[in-house]
Parts: structure tokens; sequence; C-alpha cells
């Protein structure tokens, strides 16, 4: 087992996870983050939830992730997420390998890429989902 390498937060906002990247990630951050999302998920099981990722910071992982990442999807799909923001500045890289592992929209889920908090805020509260921009920004300066 190596040491865990990769950073990141996860916060609650009422039916709202937002969370946030850095760093190149290995297979043992992965394993410990997806634990922690479920934990912090667990309460919203059974209810319609969304997602607010930052991978502004994010600078990609080993292979070894992407089994992970795909079964993390396929939970949170499972279990209440209907919608997911991802927030990155235009990355080809990022977003080939974002949209290679994440799930693509479906009946029951949709997914999209900002460039701002803002943008993703407006979107989520057409659909229901109130956050405003500044709040997910903070969760980057803890």
């Amino acid at each position: 087992m190596f040491d865990i390498h990769g950073d990141w937060k996860i916060e609650v906002h009422g039916d709202i996870i937002v969370q946030w990247f850095s760093g190149c990630w290995n297979e043992e951050a992965i394993i410990a983050y997806v634990k922690e999302f479920q934990a912090k998920a667990t309460p919203l099981k059974g209810k319609k939830w969304a997602i607010v990722s930052l991978f502004e910071d994010w600078e990609l992982g080993v292979p070894e992730i992407n089994q992970h990442i795909e079964a993390h999807c396929e939970w949170f799909k499972n279990n209440g997420c209907i919608k997911d923001c991802h927030i990155y500045t235009a990355s080809a890289v990022k977003e080939m390998l974002l949209e290679r592992l994440i799930p693509h929209t479906d009946e029951f889920y949709e997914r999209q890429v900002f460039t701002n908090n803002e943008d993703a805020a407006t979107w989520l509260s057409k659909c229901g989902f109130y956050i405003n921009g500044q709040n997910i920004s903070k969760i980057t300066e803890k």
C-alpha cells in the first residue's frame, strides 16, 4: 500500500454535495475519497440531489483510478444524484478524461461542464437546487 497522493474536500450543503480536487491522484487516494464521499452522501440516499465538482486544481491520475471512478459514478447515480456540475478552465486533457470516465447524461441524470461557479449555480437553481457561486468558492478557501 502506498501513501495517498491527491487532495480533496467534500461538503454537503442541503441537497448538494460540493467537492474540490487537487493534485495527481493514485489508487489509494480514490479509495479513501470514495469512502468519505459515500459516508457524507448516505443521508441523501432516497432523495434527489446534486454534485458540484471543482476540478481546476486536479492534475489527473494514474490509470488504476479509472475502475474506482466508474464504480463511484454508478453508486451516486443509483443513490439519487440527478444533476452533476464539473467546473474547470477549458482543458482538452481534463475534458477527454472526465468525459470518458464520468457517465453521460441519461433520462435520470444530467451532467454539465462549466468554466465558472456562477454559471454552475445558475444552472442548478434552474433545476431546483439552490447554492450561490460564492458558497461553491468557499470550499477552496479552507
